[in-house]
Formats: C-alpha cells, sequence, structure tokens
C-alpha cells in the first residue's frame, strides 16, 4: 500500500521552503524600500491614537514592491494589537466594485453578518454602524485598485464616510501598477485618494541580486542555490524593468526544473531554460487572446509545422520555414472546416505582421535557392502546444 509519508520521504528537492518565492510572501524585511515604508507608516501612525489616516495612494509598474510593503505595514498594524484599530488588504481583481468592496469589508469584520442578499444601501449603514459603535479606525487597502469598474463611486463613498461618522473613521490605501492611473480618476476622487502619495521605482541589478539572495537562502536547501544563478535572474528582470516578481519566479521555476530532473545544485542553465519557459508561457497567454482568425492562421501553421509528411519547405540553421502561400491555403481550409470565410490576402498579409511583431513568428524574405521571390515563415514555438492552446480556446476541443 503506498502511503503520501512514503511518497514525501522519497522525494528528492531543492527546496526549503518554496512559499518565500511566492509573490504572497511577506519576508521579515525588505531591503531597499525603508524609505517607502517609513512614509507609509508615517501616514497610517494616526489611528494608533485614535484619529484619522491620511488616505494613501502607491504606484508604480509591477514587481517594484508595493503589494508586500502594502501587505507588510498592515501586518505591522494588526501586530500592534490595538481593539480598535483595525486594517484589511484584498486584491481588487476579485472585490471589483463598490458593493463587493463593502461586502468583504463588513462580512470580514462582523462574519454573522449575511454577505448577500442586502442593497447596497443596506450595507453602507452597517458600516457604519459597525465603525461607530467602538470607535475603530478602519484601514482598508485595495491592490489593484485599477480594477474597480465603479471606482470613483467606490473612493468618494468611503471618504464621504467619514462626514457621516460621529466616531472613528475609514482610510483608504490603494495600489496600482498603472503610472497614469490617477489622472482617470474624476478631480473629487483623485484629491481624496492622493492626499499621501508614493512612486516605488524599478529595482536595479544590484538590488535585484540582494533580494534574490536573501529570498533563495530562505527557500532553498544551503549550499543549493549557485551565485551564478542569481546573478543572471538579477540580470534578466533588471532588463525587464527591474521586475522583482519575475526574478523570483525564474529562480521558483529553475528549482521546480532541477527537481524534474533530479539535479542537487541550481545553477544558471536552469535559470536560462527557466527564463524561456516563462516566455513560452508568456506567450501562450498572448495566442489565447489574439482575434479568432489570428489564431486560426497561427493552427493552420502549427498543423504544417507538425506533419511529418509534408515536404515543400525551406530549411535554415535546423529551422523549418513554410511558404506563405502554402500557409495560406492551410488557414483557409482550417476555416472553411469551421463554416466559416476565409479572410482576403491583403488581411492575411495583416496578420502575419501582427503576429511577426508579437513575436509569435518570424518571416523572412526567400534568397537563393528559392525560385521567384516569396515570405517563408517559421513559428517561434513548439506546434503541439500551439494547437493545444487554439483547440481549447476557439475549436472547443
Amino acid at each position: 500500500m503506498v502511503e503520501f509519508k512514503d511518497v514525501l520521504a522519497s522525494r528528492q528537492t531543492v527546496f526549503a521552503y518554496k512559499q518565500a518565492l511566492s509573490p504572497h510572501f511577506v519576508p521579515e524585511t525588505l531591503p531597499y524600500r525603508e524609505l517607502e515604508l517609513r512614509r507609509m507608516m508615517e501616514a497610517i501612525a494616526p489611528v494608533l491614537e485614535g484619529q484619522k489616516a491620511k488616505n494613501l495612494f502607491l504606484y508604480g509598474k509591477t514587481g517594484t514592491g508595493k503589494s508586500s510593503c502594502t501587505r507588510y505595514v498592515i501586518q505591522k498594524l494588526d501586530a500592534e494589537q490595538k481593539p480598535s484599530v483595525k486594517a484589511l488588504y484584498m486584491n481588487c481583481r476579485v472585490y471589483d466594485s463598490r458593493y463587493k468592496v463593502l461586502q468583504k469589508v463588513i462580512h470580514h469584520f462582523h462574519p454573522d453578518f449575511a454577505k448577500t442578499g442586502y442593497s447596497f444601501a443596506v450595507l453602507y449603514e452597517k458600516l457604519l454602524d459597525w465603525v461607530e459603535e467602538e470607535a475603530r479606525q478602519l484601514v482598508v487597502a485595495l491592490d489593484e485598485i485599477d480594477m474597480v469598474k465603479d471606482l470613483d463611486n467606490l473612493v468618494y463613498t468611503l471618504t464621504r464616510a467619514n462626514d457621516d461618522l460621529r466616531s472613528g473613521s475609514i482610510s483608504l490605501i490603494g495600489v496600482s501598477n498603472k503610472v497614469d492611473f490617477k489622472h482617470r480618476l474624476d478631480a473629487r476622487s483623485r484629491s481624496s485618494l492622493c492626499e499621501e502619495e508614493l512612486v516605488f521605482q524599478p529595482y536595479n541589478a544590484e538590488q535585484l541580486t540582494g533580494i534574490l539572495k536573501k529570498r533563495g537562502a530562505q527557500a532553498f536547501k544551503e549550499g543549493v542555490l549557485k551565485e551564478s544563478a542569481v546573478n543572471l535572474a538579477a540580470a534578466i528582470a533588471a532588463s525587464e524593468n527591474g521586475d522583482a516578481r519575475y526574478a523570483l519566479l525564474l529562480l521558483l521555476r529553475a528549482g521546480e526544473l532541477c527537481d524534474e530532473k533530479k539535479k542537487a545544485d541550481v545553477l544558471d542553465v536552469d535559470v536560462e531554460a527557466s527564463r524561456k519557459a516563462a516566455e513560452e508561457e508568456k506567450a501562450f497567454e498572448v495566442i489565447g487572446t489574439l482575434p479568432e482568425h489570428q489564431q486560426l492562421l497561427l493552427y493552420g501553421l502549427a498543423t504544417l509545422a507538425s506533419d511529418v509528411t509534408y515536404k515543400r519547405l525551406v530549411e535554415e540553421d535546423g529551422d523549418k520555414l513554410y511558404f506563405s502561400g502554402e500557409v495560406y491555403e492551410r488557414y483557409a481550409a482550417t476555416v472553411k472546416k469551421l463554416g466559416k470565410k476565409p479572410r482576403t490576402s491583403r488581411w492575411y498579409r495583416e496578420y502575419l505582421k501582427e503576429l511577426d511583431n508579437l513575436g509569435l513568428i518570424n518571416t523572412v524574405q526567400s534568397g537563393k535557392g528559392v525560385r521567384g521571390h516569396t515570405t517563408l515563415i517559421r513559428l517561434s514555438y513548439e506546434p503541439e502546444r500551439v494547437k493545444q492552446v487554439i483547440e481549447q480556446k476557439v475549436l472547443g476541443e
């Protein structure tokens, strides 16, 4: 009889605490963000003395530490154990409307209150009553705040609530990856939300190296993660807008690849393999969002690339290139099978340009050894994976 304990005991892994590489993990210290943390705490500290905090707005590119700093500050606030101070962090990809945000706040602090079935007015009054009953100071952190559909209404409601409260207060921390996001708010919401603003700058290669060394020491078994792997992951992420999340993801995937191959050490070659896998995942996400006929064009090319009986192709440095006309014929045949009408050759050429710009295909003009002048096309990714993505998205297979 196989038992889980036997499987776990025999499992070889390079990880000691894999969670340390997760973007949701909040470390005990956040290097290179001491200034931002101090400013955030200074804005929020008044709640510990029974006063309203300043509303905070944090923005900057992905992977600059905004979310980690926000969760860190919320944890520190909770650690003060002031009964009248309450704080809640939520991601607005899930809570993407004024109603859902209020519902989450009330249910989190008042679990016996039913989650559904109440009007917005009832929820609002319930929130005010709960804040007032013990003069509570409430801090609500809204990560990816730009995802809220009726954000102006949400900001207005929560900031205006302070005028309706006889005691206690409600303060907001808004977090966004979109630097120009605040300019999309109306003037009233902008002035309310942005009492204190912080811009998080991207990390440089040296800072990323420091972050990876610290997290890597927690995530991997001693001696497993080699310095060359850390340096490469930091350099790659620094070239990708200083994204610490991406750097951590590279190490996480590199470790997972080592586990799959039963390797004992994480080297720079593993980080490079991890980068390639991450790029492929991004590409397949892009494929899933393409217009239908562009997906079907890619599907036609992928079927050619996986057809071992197909002979009319050109090889260049080991890569297989296909004639533009043959790809169009395969695309047209695929579309007709679905009972639809293929796009014209003019649209086809436009699709090729767009797919080339996205890096999903590579087009070259024919040279010596090819009769006439034509476009040759190569698929940038493994054809079976491309087919699988499109079959799920478009063909419903």
